[in-house]
C-alpha cells in the first residue's frame, strides 16, 4: 500500500502514478495523531532512501563509505546552494541521477543531513 507522501513525492518527481494508488491512499482512514507521526516516518524514510540512491550513483568506482560520504556531502552542499534555489525558484533545470534522487530528497521537507560523519553513519546503518 502506497503512503500519501509518497504518492505526492512520486508525483512530484513526474513519475506515473496508477488510478488504484491514488483511490487507494484517499480511502484510508485517516487518524491526525497517526498520519502526523505516519508522515514524518515516511518522510525520513523517503529522504533516506533517495540519500542512498545519490550515494550509489556517486560510488560506482566503490571507494569506500568514509569517501563516498565525503562525495555526498559535496553533492549535497552543490545542489542546495546552486541547483535547489533555482528548483524553487521555477527554473527548468537539466539534472542528472545524482541531482534527481538529491531532489527527492529535499522534497521529502526532512532536514538533509549535510556533514560527512552524519552521511556516514547513513551509508553504513
Amino acid at each position: 500500500m502506497t503512503s500519501g507522501i509518497d504518492l505526492l513525492l512520486r508525483l512530484a518527481c513526474g513519475e506515473p502514478v496508477t488510478q488504484a494508488d491514488a483511490l487507494s491512499v484517499l480511502h484510508q482512514a485517516i487518524d491526525r495523531d497517526d498520519v502526523q507521526r505516519l508522515d514524518r516516518v515516511a518522510r525520513r524514510k523517503a529522504r533516506d532512501a533517495a540519500l542512498l540512491e545519490c550515494a550509489r550513483v556517486l560510488a560506482a568506482d566503490d571507494p569506500g563509505p568514509w569517501a563516498v560520504a565525503k562525495r555526498l556531502e559535496a553533492a549535497i552542499k552543490r545542489f542546495d546552494g546552486r541547483v535547489w534555489p533555482r528548483l524553487r525558484g521555477g527554473m527548468p533545470c537539466d539534472l542528472g541521477p545524482c541531482d534527481m534522487a538529491l531532489h527527492r530528497a529535499f522534497l521529502s521537507g526532512e532536514r538533509i543531513p549535510k556533514t560527512q560523519r552524519r552521511l556516514y553513519d547513513l551509508l553504513t546503518d
